[in-house]
């Protein structure tokens, strides 16, 4: 199975997909620990992007391959990007599911400001860059309040990936 967790930065991305990794034994390959392996001072422009999801997603083939359950952790904020995940898991064979986290604002820029993330670089002002380009959604999402308790989502969650 593959579970693409998607959402702005700050949004709790992170923490619900290392909780439900745990719950489903599933491998988390998270953007922003790759690109901290790929590049030692980043850049965030379109050239490394597109560096960092095509090793995503090379990752991400080669883990469902092998039969693990694979959960991605990036913003995923345009329709492109999350098009070839799609056609990652579906080359495979892979259920897909879709969850996008949210937040109300002010939780979210508190999280951002007391963040102890070592891989994510992604302050206030790159929050609000992403929300300006975030592209909607066509296809079916889950939306994830990750306002709520942790345990909750991830019941919450893992009712939804039973279903499908």
């Amino acid at each position: 199975m593959l579970i693409i967790i998607t959402g702005l930065p700050g949004s709790g991305k992170t923490t619900i997909a290392d909780s439900l990794s745990k719950e489903i034994n599933a491998v988390v390959l998270s953007t922003d620990k790759i690109r901290k392996n790929l590049f030692k001072d980043p850049i965030y422009n379109e050239d490394d992007k597109r560096i960092v999801y095509n090793e995503l997603f090379s990752q991400t083939k080669k883990y469902l391959v092998s039969g693990k359950n694979v959960i991605l952790d990036g913003t995923f904020y345009s329709k492109s990007l999350r098009n070839m995940a799609t056609q990652v898991g579906e080359s495979v064979g892979e259920k897909i599911i879709f969850f996008y986290c949210e937040t109300p604002e002010h939780i979210l820029k508190e999280r951002i400001t007391n963040r102890k993330d070592k891989f994510s670089d992604a302050d206030f002002s790159v929050y609000l860059k992403i929300k300006e380009v975030f592209e909607d959604f066509e296809d079916e999402i889950t939306i994830v309040d990750t306002s709520k308790p942790i345990d909750f989502n991830v019941m919450f969650m893992i009712k939804k990936i039973q279903s499908i």
